[in-house]
């Protein structure tokens, strides 16, 4: 598949150019230089046609090209082009595009405005959108024309996205290099170092899997909430997360455990898969003792305890075909019951349900029922009560031993009376 960078100085509209094609996967666009600081990719397709375009850190210099470039060529891609996006035609810009190729770079030239013939030498250039009534129209006609597709992409069939969610400095950007086995995210001890949303897609096994690195998330208390880019970064996260096909949440094996039970009920309540990392357990001196006194803060303070699938990690040092292996793990779990296997456990059920219902009339279960709807997973139960009669903690005791029987860790569903 082809590849198109749009490379140019800081503050020329790369980002705005971006969002044309993008639409959906908007990049932040801000009169401020220097917004987007990583490698931002959409794939462009449609029935005839398919290509990759990408967002890039705009530069000053020419020694902040050759790190742009040296960046890019460890993505490890074929078929790279550069959309070198200019509103003036400058000495400068002269120089960066005989570099550009010199190196035998496949380069188009593109400007919004008008640009006088005798300021750029045309023999530098593949194609040169920028004396046209309508430059866009025509570069994207270009683009589609020349990136038509020949065969079916199977791929997306079996694609999987994957968005990594968190509080801000728990490790995402660090674990999604990790698992891509590149430095496609900056890290920074600084808050909010990761603004837009970046995406990759890696082949594990059978599938196709698209990692997300998102924004941190910020507390609703914070005024930083509000602010232009941390704003415009939640709406990204937030985006990605409604059409992901698993949440991986990053907690910090050091942080406050108060807002780590709000994002675990949070994404709790969007019956969809996730699963949750612990990262930073290399920094914790006895691990075991850790790990046993927080998960049970967590059994005690959350209803949604026996149904998470929790592991704790360190992004720096455990292996990544291990992480890989529980995200692939989570995405195969499948909620599928025949009613004949369901109706078998009945009554050990029963039993265990009369444990708890002294001194009260016996709550007993007739049938069981699973399916799945607009993908929300529920178990229909034909039971002796009214739905308004059933009281809470039946339904969260039930609900435990439906996750014990059945192996439902990590995946959500809703019990129907």
């Amino acid at each position: 598949m082809n590849n198109y960078f749009i490379i140019g100085k800081a503050n020329e509209g790369k980002s705005y150019l971006f969002n044309l094609f993008s639409k959906s996967h908007k990049t932040i666009s801000n009169p401020k230089a220097n917004t987007t600081i990583d490698i931002i990719r959409k794939n462009i397709k449609s029935e005839n046609f398919s290509y990759n375009i990408y967002d890039t850190p705009g530069f000053e210099k020419i020694i902040d090209l050759d790190i742009l470039l040296d960046k890019i060529s460890k993505l490890g891609l074929d078929n790279t082009s550069f959309i070198y996006l200019t509103t003036y035609f400058t000495n400068e810009d002269l120089k960066i595009c005989k570099q550009l190729h010199s190196k035998k770079f496949k380069l188009f030239l593109f400007s919004f405005k008008k640009i006088d013939d005798d300021n750029y030498i045309s023999n530098l250039f593949d194609k040169i959108f920028i004396n046209y009534s309508d430059n866009l129209s025509s570069l994207k006609k270009y683009l589609s024309n020349a990136n038509k597709k020949q065969f079916s992409d199977k791929d997306s069939v079996n694609k999987k996205t994957i968005v990594i969610f968190g509080k801000e400095n728990t490790g995402k950007s660090t674990l999604f290099n990790k698992i891509l086995s590149k430095s496609l995210s900056k890290i920074s001890p600084n808050l909010h170092t990761t603004r837009d949303s970046v995406n990759w897609d890696i082949k594990f096994k059978n599938l196709t899997l698209e990692f997300i690195d998102t924004a941190g998330f910020i507390r609703n208390r914070s005024n930083r909430k509000n602010l232009d880019f941390e704003k415009l970064s939640l709406e990204q996260s937030e985006y990605f997360i409604k059409r992901s096909s698993l949440i991986v949440l990053l907690l910090d094996a050091n942080s406050e455990s108060r807002l780590d039970l709000s994002l675990i009920g949070s994404l709790s309540k969007r019956n969809k898969p996730f699963l949750v990392l612990v990262n930073k357990i290399d920094l914790i001196e006895n691990i075991s003792l850790y790990k046993q006194n927080f998960l049970k803060y967590l059994s005690s303070k959350h209803n949604f305890y026996s149904s998470l699938n929790i592991y704790f990690i360190s992004a720096l040092y455990t292996s990544k075909s291990k992480i890989l292996e529980i995200i692939f793990n989570q995405l195969n779990n499948k909620f599928t019951f025949k009613t004949s296997y369901l109706n078998k456990i009945i009554k050990s059920v029963n039993s265990e349900l009369g444990k708890i219902q002294k001194n009260s009339k016996e709550f007993k279960i007739y049938f069981i029922t699973a399916f799945t709807v607009n993908q929300k997973n529920y178990f229909k139960i034909s039971c002796n009560f009214s739905k308004k009669n059933i009281k809470s903690h039946l339904k969260s005791y039930l609900s435990k031993i439906l996750i014990r029987e059945l192996k439902l860790k990590g995946i959500n569903f809703n019990l129907i009376f």
